[in-house]
């Protein structure tokens, strides 16, 4: 930087040579005056270099890490093993700010000179005999037709205990029911005209359980099991009588993976007795399962081994199998599926068919209903965390489906007929709905439609319905029920023959059902509370069998208070 001005002071005194040279030549060679400036303090400067393009400095190099060399000199100890002495911590937990009471007692009474009176006594201490007993009686002096000559009664009477172990639950029970029901299901002429009299029988219906078992209280093991023994004996006032004796047994198994699997065994024997028979029926079944879970996806898939002993024309064998397969798959909480293949024997009692239909008379025989393959798949789903439905598509394939219909010699009275190939389509929708604790509906609809062999239609079973329950607790003390039942496409076979060959007989066509239920229970205080029930508040005339009216609006109230 210092040698800049030195090249240039030199440089331009030789430029200045050369001009006076030039110079002199043209005048002749004149010598002309000239001043020199030189400043010695002019300093020169030149812009910063960045530091981007400077060279790294060379770092040292690393020296590598040396190798140690050290020895271990184990010491051996002779000391004793502890002998450690754990002990209970007692700690006093609070026990839950809870008042139980052991029995309540409910009365009541309504129009139709209809008493209610229903109790219940528990024990509610942590002993290791646990028991309960329960008492219910609800009547109906009058009826729809005839005032006393439709009247109706129903009594219960029932006890459980449970006794438990350290590792299992011995339980059992005994149930004792009686109901009363008059047979005024005569001519519909008789009903607008209540003075012409008419006589009716009476039917009680007594039956008598008694169940025994045990049964594993560790339900989160790797195996669970359950037996029961049972004994039932049913009678009523005329010819019919049935006892059975019954044995259900049942374990699962758990895996750490995803894998369980269960297998159920029943067997039942009855010996049913009417008019027009006496028999001896046998049911058994073992029914294996094997399910997977992964993640949203389940599977299930067993087989349903059934052997029973109804006498049948073309019947084969009494063995029967049916494969079962059943999956689901949630997509999202808002959106999944569901589908299933399976088949089984509907096992049927004269005490299964009569409470069904309490208005039954003497029937020819009894068969259970074979239900060679059933297809179903649908959605289901929730979202908002409040809402969840579900919507599915049903074909079953039945041997001997029953049906109900009045009888040619007692319309009053309803036997029992079969149809041997039936082919059953059903779609059904159910919608929930709740709202904290505040409010809830569900709801469900069912479409029905029968393709049937031997009967000309599906006697007394509907084509559709829909129910919708509603539960409104507007503050603590206060629940409130409103439920709506409607059932329409029934169809009854009349008393009247309108050709014999081919048989036709007469088709009616029942009133659509609609029964509206209104129930209220207000607590006045932790112990005494008051109620109120009304049932068919529409006032409709409803028939779900042909020739019995159900009675009108329905009202009964009453209290109830714990001890």
């Amino acid at each position: 930087m210092k040698k800049l001005p030195v090249i240039l002071f030199f440089a331009g005194a030789i430029s200045l040579g050369n001009s006076m040279a030039l110079a002199q030549n043209k005048k002749g060679g004149a010598v002309q005056d000239q001043e020199f400036v030189i400043r010695k303090d002019r300093v020169l400067t030149v812009p910063t270099q960045p530091r981007s393009f400077e060279r790294l400095p060379v770092l040292p190099q690393p020296k590598g890490i040396a190798e140690f060399n050290y020895t271990v000199t184990p010491f051996f100890l002779n000391l004793p093993a502890l002998n450690l002495q754990p002990t209970a911590l007692e700690k006093n937990f609070r026990l839950p700010n809870r008042e139980l009471y052991n029995g309540f007692i409910r009365a009541g009474y309504g129009n139709f000179a209809s008493p209610l009176l229903e109790g219940r006594y528990m024990s509610t201490t942590a002993d290791p005999f646990n028991y309960a007993i329960k008492f219910k009686h609800q009547s109906f002096g009058k009826g729809p037709v005839a005032a006393e000559q439709s009247s109706e009664s129903h009594t219960v009477f029932g006890a459980d205990g449970s006794y438990f172990m350290d590792a299992v639950e011995v339980f059992g029970g005994l149930n004792w029911g009686q109901d009363k029901y008059s047979f005024y299901g005569v001519n519909p002429i008789l009903f607008e005209n209540p003075d012409i009299p008419f006589e009716t029988n009476n039917n009680v219906l007594n039956n008598f359980q008694f169940r025994a078992g045990i049964r594993d209280i560790e339900k989160t093991g790797t195996i669970s099991y359950e037996g029961q023994l049972s004994f039932r004996n049913f009678k009523d006032s005329y010819a019919a009588k049935e006892n059975e004796l019954g044995l259900q047994a049942g374990i699962k198994f758990r895996t750490d993976s995803d894998w369980s699997g269960k297998v159920d065994l029943n067997y039942f024997h009855t010996n049913p007795n009417d008019v027009n028979y006496q028999e001896k029926r046998n049911y058994f079944s073992i029914r294996p399962r094997i399910s997977y879970n992964y993640e949203a996806f389940q599977f299930t898939a067993g087989l349903n081994l059934v052997s029973e002993n109804d006498p049948m024309p073309e019947k084969s064998s009494d063995f029967r199998i049916f494969p079962v397969l059943k999956a689901s798959y949630q997509f999202a909480d808002e959106f999944g599926f569901y589908g299933e293949f399976s088949g089984d024997v509907q096992r049927n009692t004269y005490f299964s068919f009569v409470n069904e239909n309490p208005f039954l008379g003497p029937s020819e025989q009894l068969l259970n209903t074979i239900n060679n393959y059933k297809v179903e798949g649908g959605i289901e789903g929730q979202f908002q965390e409040a809402f969840h439905y579900r919507a599915g598509i049903n074909v079953s394939r039945f041997n001997n489906l029953h049906f109900f219909t009045n009888s040619f010699a007692d319309s009053s009275r309803f036997e029992i007929v079969y149809d041997d190939k039936s082919t059953v389509f059903n779609i059904n929708a159910e919608l929930g709905f709740k709202i904290s604790e505040v409010y809830s509906l569900g709801s469900r609809l069912d479409v029905y439609q029968y393709d049937l062999n031997t009967q000309p239609a599906a006697w007394h079973r509907p084509l559709w319905e829909v129910r919708v329950n509603n539960q409104f607790t507007p503050f603590d003390k206060l629940l409130v029920q409103a439920n709506v039942n409607f059932m329409g496409g029934l169809k009854a076979r009349g008393n009247t023959v309108i050709e014999t060959n081919p048989p036709r007989v007469e088709v009616v066509n029942l009133k659509t059902i609609a029964d509206l239920q209104l129930k209220a229970d207000f607590k006045i205080s932790n112990r005494l509370s008051i109620f109120a029930e009304g049932n068919n508040i529409l006032n409709g005339k409803n028939t779900r069998w042909l020739n019995y009216p159900v009675r009108g609006i329905q009202l009964i109230g009453g209290a109830s208070f714990k001890f």
